[in-house]
């Protein structure tokens, strides 16, 4: 069966603005897989270095998120399983091959995940603990990060990971709708996980598969500083529209009154204090707290100035 690889498994790779990491993880993967490449950058140059690969599709759909994104690709995807993977990933030896074999193994799967290190060390947050009750509507513990120190000696079933790289069955997809669309980027892989989960379908990760992470480099580096405003924005929207998706109203009015007027006080004293940066990090933060309570959408525009290309 694993002889057809080609015929289980097709690779999506979500792109925007990447810089020339991009190329190691598309070296890493297997050349007789098809990998999709969905850009939502405007910058030419990735379509022309895709041509050197004969097993890349290229897509540009603009900048409309990772929700629309994933969505987008699943459409496209006539295989059994789905591989998502990011442009800052490398997959070790045989490691789509042993997470195709997690899916036999494990009928019950939704989605199978290697193991990730982080800049070349074992991941500290390989996957999140969310303690979830579907009866009370509420995270019984806060959702930290669940850290680990000591390599898993087997498989094991997890609640929620990042979108580093995961195997995800298409019918369980299919199954519960596919992506959010509305979450334009973050909280977008828990949210697919926590709906697997809910729906029956179990999250595994598979010791033998293992992927290296560079974090923070699947970007051009003249677009960090944009990134990096873009990020604060989003994550604080796409926080607060996954807990009111999820848990009772009265929670998510209590976490983002708590939050609103954290942010006032906090900018009294970056003003007293001439804290520049953190006044605007904080006023970022208002503004998606009043984008999401106003209802005005989940994307933020930033300019991204764009001086070198790939």
């Amino acid at each position: 069966m694993l002889n057809k690889i080609d015929e289980l498994c097709t690779v999506v790779l979500p792109t925007f603005f990447p810089g020339d990491e991009i190329f190691k993880n598309i070296k890493s993967i297997p050349s007789e897989l098809n990998i999709l490449i969905i850009d939502n950058s405007y910058n030419d140059n990735l379509k022309y270095k895709i041509k050197n690969f004969s097993n890349c599709i290229y897509f540009n759909i603009g900048d409309v998120g990772l929700g629309k994104t994933f969505n987008y690709a699943l459409e496209k995807v006539k295989t059994p399983y789905m591989l998502l993977t990011q442009p800052d990933v490398i997959l070790r030896k045989n490691c789509i091959k042993n997470l195709i074999i997690g899916f036999e193994k494990y009928k019950n799967a939704g989605m199978v995940v290697p193991i990730v290190y982080d800049n070349y060390k074992y991941s500290k947050y390989d996957f999140y603990d969310l303690k979830y009750s579907k009866q009370k509507k509420e995270f019984l513990y806060k959702k930290n990060k669940k850290q680990v120190s000591q390599f898993p000696s087997g498989d094991f079933c997890v609640d929620a990971v990042n979108a580093t790289t995961m195997l995800i069955k298409v019918d369980a997809l299919n199954k519960i709708g596919g992506w959010d669309n509305n979450i334009y980027v973050y909280l977008e892989d828990i949210d697919i996980c926590l709906r697997l989960t809910l729906n029956g379908f179990n999250i595994i990760k598979i010791s033998n598969a293992i992927v290296d992470h560079k974090g923070w480099s699947s970007h051009f580096d003249e677009i960090k500083s944009s990134m990096n405003i873009s990020r604060v924005w989003h994550f604080t929207w796409s926080s607060l529209y996954f807990d009111n998706k999820f848990c009772r109203k009265s929670l998510v009015l209590k976490k983002i009154t708590k939050l609103i007027f954290l942010c006032l006080v906090k900018n009294i004293f970056n003003l007293l204090l001439f804290r520049i940066n953190k006044f605007k990090v904080n006023n970022i933060k208002l503004s998606a707290c009043f984008a999401f309570l106003l209802n005005k959408g989940s994307y933020f525009r930033v300019e991204h100035k764009i001086k070198n290309e790939l």
